[in-house]
């Protein structure tokens, strides 16, 4: 299985079950942005009446879901992790938790085409503010090179900046998106 076809796989499995979900991650900035590549596809889901053990179910034998559940700190997101059989690309699915921020970003998200399909992700602006966020935490070059990609693609005129420096001041992220925003050549 190619991870384009474990992306669709995962999308089709979420909507035939009515899971709300958003593609986040290097998907979400690839889409606003600069595409790159990556061995995983990270999706926020909000788990109501489903299940992740249905949610495994729907998607079969071409995935393998780990069964030990992971935490993430940053927005304090519950992980599940499943592996596409017969590769290395992984699908982590965040739960949606109390996270201001992520509660804003998940009613904010749009549904637009992704890989073939209409999928649901997040705004550019939330996708800023996002990986912002995690740059903070471990000073990833590549989420700051996400965020240069989506200003300039999307192009900084057409960004809601005062919701991003709302959330960025509350982060402690200002700087650093200035910074970034800052460094954009013009495309």
């Amino acid at each position: 299985m190619m991870a384009d076809e474990a992306v669709v796989a995962v999308i089709d499995a979420l909507e035939q079950l009515s899971v709300p979900y958003m593609l986040v991650g290097s998907l979400s900035s690839s889409y606003w942005g600069i595409e790159r590549s990556t061995r995983d596809a990270d999706f926020t889901i909000k788990l109501e009446d489903v299940s992740i053990e249905r949610i495994a179910q729907q998607l079969g034998p071409s995935f393998r879901m780990d069964p030990q559940v992971h935490f993430e700190a940053i927005a304090g997101k519950t992980r599940h992790i499943a592996l596409a059989a017969g590769t290395q690309f992984r699908i982590d699915f965040f739960e949606l938790g109390d996270d201001p921020h992520g509660l804003s970003e998940f009613q904010r998200r749009r549904q637009m085409e992704s890989h073939g399909r209409t999928a649901w992700v997040p705004t550019p602006e939330d996708v800023i503010i996002e990986k912002a966020r995690w740059s903070k935490q471990g000073a990833r070059r590549k989420d700051e090179d996400d965020i240069i990609g989506v200003i300039a693609v999307q192009g900084v005129e057409n960004l809601d900046w005062q919701y991003i420096y709302r959330w960025a001041d509350e982060h402690g992220t200002r700087e650093l998106i200035e910074r970034l925003r800052a460094s954009v050549p013009e495309i």
